[in-house]
């Protein structure tokens, strides 16, 4: 019996410390197989079961006037839509055709997120037109796209908004995203150019006419405010020749006689009286 008993002093010292390490070793490859599954599951639901399974996060950078919800219908993403079955591409394509939208982008961030970004058409002139029976405002943008129709008779433009006359036939039916005749266009594409530059220019002009209208030429007339002389210029109409123009404008009601209007097509301003204007 007492050769039986154990005794650690028996234990061989090269052989105990020999233990440890293995030990130790087989620790850490459970610690990496354990990692490795984790990391492999981890990457195999980012990269393939959530883009295939779980609805994407959609970011819409919206607008008054086209809210979330319509922006996701004309975009084509119905709800719970998938990332990998958004088509980016086709989704942007459909927002930008929508009459109220400028430029549109849709990105898809990996692994589930869809941002879309909208620039909303805005307004720089209007013109009035009778829409059902009533006269109302129609507004324009830069590219003479139709972005609104006033809602009711008696609507008053904003004063910073020029107010265009003679681009629409009043026997013209119109609606939201029509564009105007490519003649007219790029008329407000300068006005757009001219806002930029100084907003506050229109607070001295009440008005534009097109004038002498013949094909795809005309005149433009502008009204100065508390003015009675007409500024008679070309369609190409600048910031530095409308101020050129309300200059002599300024300048003249000193004259005893005051023009009927002044006329700067040429670059230099020529006083005209009723009997003597032309080009009407």
């Amino acid at each position: 019996m007492h050769d039986d008993y154990f005794n650690p002093d028996d234990v061989d010292d090269a052989e105990y410390n020999h233990n440890i390490p293995q030990k130790a070793e087989r620790t850490a490859r459970r610690f990496l197989m354990f990692a490795a599954l984790f990391i492999s599951g981890g990457v195999l639901w980012i990269f393939i079961i959530s883009p295939i399974t779980v609805p994407a996060r959609v970011d819409v950078t919206a607008f008054p006037g086209f809210g979330r919800m319509e922006v996701l219908l004309h975009a084509g993403i119905p709800s719970g839509a998938t990332y990998i079955a958004i088509n980016a591409a086709d989704a942007q394509t459909r927002l930008a055709r929508h009459h109220l939208v400028e430029s549109a982008r849709v990105v898809k961030r990996f692994p589930d997120r869809i941002a879309i970004f909208l620039e909303p058409r805005r307004p720089v002139a209007v013109t009035l037109a009778s829409v059902d029976g009533r006269t109302q405002p129609v507004y324009i943008d830069r590219q003479g796209v139709v972005v609104r129709i006033g809602d009711g008779a008696g609507e008053m433009p904003p004063s910073w908004l020029p107010v265009v006359s003679g681009v629409i036939d009043g026997s013209q039916q119109l609606w939201l995203g029509m564009r105007l005749s490519a003649s007219v266009a790029p008329l407000f594409s300068r006005i757009g150019i001219i806002s930029d530059e100084d907003p506050n220019i229109w607070l001295a002009v009440s008005g534009i006419s097109l004038a002498g209208r013949s094909n795809e030429l005309f005149d433009l007339v502008l009204f100065p405010i508390n003015n009675p002389i007409r500024l008679r210029m070309g369609s190409d109409i600048t910031t530095e020749n409308i101020y050129y123009a309300l200059l002599m404008a300024d300048a003249s009601r000193g004259l005893g006689n005051y023009p009927d209007e002044i006329d700067v097509r040429s670059g230099i301003g020529v006083f005209r009286r009723q009997e003597a204007r032309f080009g009407e």
